[in-house]
């Protein structure tokens, strides 16, 4: 009986909170009406049909139909819907979209009638995956079935929910505007029971009767410290040693103009673009202030921007703003994590043209947090390692700083010295540095076979020792400067360097190397890594060079190409003649049904290697790159295979291993739309661990019809005489020849795809 009431009890504790919410739009279709009403035309169809909203979409895109609600976005609350997948492709997104502006800056919400769902966003047309493609048993698969999606923002956090069943948490971001709705992307057709928007948080109704203002006043109360010892202090009228304005990339600009130091930045959502100090050096260990004026000009208005510091090469810290009126502190390592979660504040000033004046006071291990002079947190514990500081802006905006300067806030502690030594302040020499394990007498070379290097030694300065870094890795230090550090190895050649601070942050440089020998095989001693009978190895050689819009040039050589590599592989390696499979001028159709036929062989257990030769397009105001198949239109995006397609597949596809080799125009662009950096050094466990990496022709230039990168991709394979050939050793070995003998010096590039299951390992050429 006792289990009764309490069940009974959990109902009711339910329903008073489903029956609490305030509705603030509600919508069932059982009449046609605008937006919602019929529609028709080459892409899309909309009608009313048996209480649903029923849209269809007829080309390879997407379709969206939305409507504006205004939603206070500082308050809790739910957008959902009820979707039926009535026909059509099942692998492809439908659901809602919601914190639009237009159909090319919004997020949406989505699930693939095939059992995955997506939270994505658009930032004016380029797609950032926030909760990229996920499998989960909550959807209902199939068509017919209906599925009720449903979006929650509760406190900081945006809960996405399927069937009632919570798939997915995480920081909630502003929305760029009041537009909801619907959304059906390829040949395929859903309908929508319904979309509804409340409130959760129970807050009373907004009263509009006029009411008397009464001027508050501002809670101003200045750091508590004042600084004693000025570390760093710029009004931005020059650049300095530190050398603020940095060469542009394709994602961030800096410039010094009218006492301002300017980051701006472009669409790429996600992502930030910090500027920090080389050469001025802050011992971070000590109590300071650092503070900067700045003044957000356009953009985005909820995206951070702010300052950086206790960076090193391992992790930074940032303090930013948001120009619509938020502030958090956030710690950056291999992730983000949030340590102050977005939070609102009126003590930042949002009227165009104001400047902001932010600052960090650090007081023992404790972080205070100031706006405009007003202390708006604190962060009760915090040890920095890092000594770098700077300025940091996030995507799509364009913010200046008047100032910056660093001061110390406590007297600065004589440090403990060896005995008979004495510590000079204004000493300017490095500190000397003994390694004295492993032993580098052999020409500064060391080769063994284990996955870390043990790294010992001493650093001796008259100041004494701040701290030793071992490619980028904090060692142990003692008292008396004995340092070690364990370093992970790669295969092959491992530059390290050691680099020894004292305390007047002088630094020492030492450099060495340590050759790893294979651990697969060596002086007939075969261990025990790689068997090829634990996984079948399968290829698809996509060759496109005859085109038949006659807008587009068609080529000579893929097709020649992928016969070539297709030899390679067949008569050299482990790769069955039945599981290669070539290509030659598929359509856009033939791409999507080779790959759906890979997702439903390959298994957990195999390799795959994917190659493609033909055309590449990048498209600058889309941040997005693109294949063109045979029957692709010059004119027409739509007939093309995006990067979002071909990273999509590979993500389905779990295989153990994953490969991508292309031969293309801009083939670098698989990189770019997903921010890759080069290709890890810190393999330990090639094959046993899972890996999706890319190999590229160029970077984001144009490359020749012939081939060079082909030629010696073919050549190095078939002079190969290693039983176990590791990917990133693959492109080593000829990469520099093709630079050499190209006529435009394309510059091959080789990295992981991110976001699609990489952990680490490396796709291994295994020799018959």
């Amino acid at each position: 009986m006792k289990k009764i009431a309490i069940l009974i009890f959990a109902l009711l504790f339910v329903s008073a909170l489903t029956t609490s919410a305030q509705v603030i739009y509600d919508k069932k279709f059982t009449t046609a009406e605008a937006p919602f009403a019929y529609y028709n035309d080459d892409n899309m169809t909309g009608l009313v049909r048996n209480g649903q909203y029923v849209l269809t979409h007829k080309k390879n895109s997407y379709s969206i139909t939305t409507t504006e609600v205004a939603i206070d976005y500082a308050r809790d609350f739910t957008i959902e819907s009820t979707i039926t997948h009535l026909g059509g492709v099942t692998n492809y997104p439908l659901g809602i979209t919601f914190g639009g502006s237009d159909f090319l800056n919004l997020y949406y919400f989505v699930i693939a009638p095939s059992g995955n769902f997506l939270l994505r966003a658009t930032n004016k047309g380029a797609p950032v995956d926030l909760k990229p493609w996920t499998a989960s048993t909550a959807i209902r698969t199939g068509s017919n079935v209906p599925n009720k999606l449903k979006i929650a923002k509760v406190g900081t956090e945006l809960v996405g929910y399927i069937n009632d069943i919570e798939v997915m948490r995480m920081l909630f971001y502003r929305p760029f505007g009041n537009k909801v709705g619907f959304l059906v992307q390829d040949v395929q057709t859903a309908g929508f029971n319904n979309i509804k928007i409340a409130y959760t948080d129970n807050r009373p109704a907004i009263v509009t009767a006029p009411k008397t203002v009464t001027p508050t006043t501002r809670n101003v109360t200045a750091p508590s410290r004042n600084i004693i010892e000025m570390a760093y202090s710029t009004d931005f009228n020059a650049d300095d040693k530190n050398e603020w304005v940095l060469p542009p990339t394709d994602s961030a600009k800096t410039s010094i103009s009218n006492g301002e130091f300017v980051i701006s930045r472009t669409a790429k959502l996600g992502f930030t673009a910090s500027v920090t100090a080389p050469e001025t050096k802050v011992d971070m260990s000590r109590d300071f202030i650092i503070e900067a004026e700045t003044e957000h000009y356009l953009g985005t208005n909820n995206y951070g921007y702010g300052i950086d510091f206790g960076r090193d090469s391992l992790e930074a810290y940032q303090f930013t703003i948001a120009a619509a009126g938020y502030y958090s502190l956030a710690h950056f390592t291999d992730k983000v994590s949030s340590l102050i979660p977005w939070t609102a504040t009126d003590a930042i000033k949002k009227q165009i043209g104001a400047k902001n004046k932010l600052t960090v006071e650090k007081n023992g291990a404790k972080l205070n947090l100031y706006i405009n002079d007003e202390l708006v947190d604190t962060y009760p514990s915090i040890i920095l390692k890092g000594y770098r500081f700077g300025l940091t802006a996030g995507s799509n905006q364009h913010v200046g700083f008047s100032s910056l300067r660093v001061g110390y806030t406590d007297q600065k502690q004589t440090p403990v010295v060896a005995k008979n030594k004495t510590a000079d302040q204004n000493d300017t020499s490095p500190p000397t540095i003994n390694i004295s394990s492993p032993s580098v007498s052999r020409g500064l070379k060391i080769v063994q076979n284990t996955d870390k290097v043990h790294i010992v030694g001493l650093a001796s300065d008259a100041s004494g020792i701040f701290q030793v870094v071992v490619n980028g890795t904090q060692a142990k230090v003692d008292a008396q400067g004995n340092f070690t550090a364990d370093i992970d190895l790669a295969i092959g050649e491992n530059p390290l360097m050691v680099v020894a601070t004292d305390m007047n942050m002088n630094k020492g440089v030492a450099r060495f190397s340590v050759t790893k020998e294979s651990t697969i095989q060596k002086e007939n001693k075969v261990v025990n890594v790689v068997q090829a009978s634990e996984g079948k190895f399968y290829a698809l050689l996509i060759a496109v060079q005859d085109y038949k819009d006659p807008s587009i040039q068609s080529l000579d050589g893929p097709v020649k190409d992928a016969a070539l590599l297709a030899s390679a592989l067949k008569t050299g390696y482990t790769f069955d003649a039945e599981n290669v499979i070539t290509l030659n001028n598929p359509d856009r159709t033939g791409f999507f049904d080779a790959f759906d036929a890979l997702t439903k062989k390959v298994t957990a257990k195999d390799n795959l290697l994917i190659f493609y030769a033909g055309h590449g397009n990048w498209d600058e105001a889309r941040m997005q790159g693109y294949w063109y198949p045979a029957d692709a239109k010059l004119n027409r995006r739509d007939t093309w295979v995006t990067n979002d397609d071909l990273i999509g597949f590979i993500r389905g596809i779990k295989s153990k291993h994953t490969l991508l080799v292309t031969d293309a125009c801009f083939a670098g662009s698989i990189f770019k739309t997903r921010g890759i950096e080069a290709a890890p050094k810190g393999i330990q466990e090639l094959y046993n661990t899972p890996s999706r990496k890319a190999m590229t022709s160029g970077s984001m230039k144009e490359v020749p019809d012939k081939s060079v990168f082909i030629e010696y991709l073919v050549k190095r394979l078939k002079e190969n005489t290693d039983k176990y050939l590791p990917s990133d050793q693959l492109y080593t070995s000829f990469r520099i020849a093709v630079t050499n003998n190209s006529e435009n010096g394309q510059m091959p590039q080789f990295g992981v795809i991110t976001q699609t299951g990489d952990e680490g390992g490396d796709f291994i050429f295994i020799k018959k």
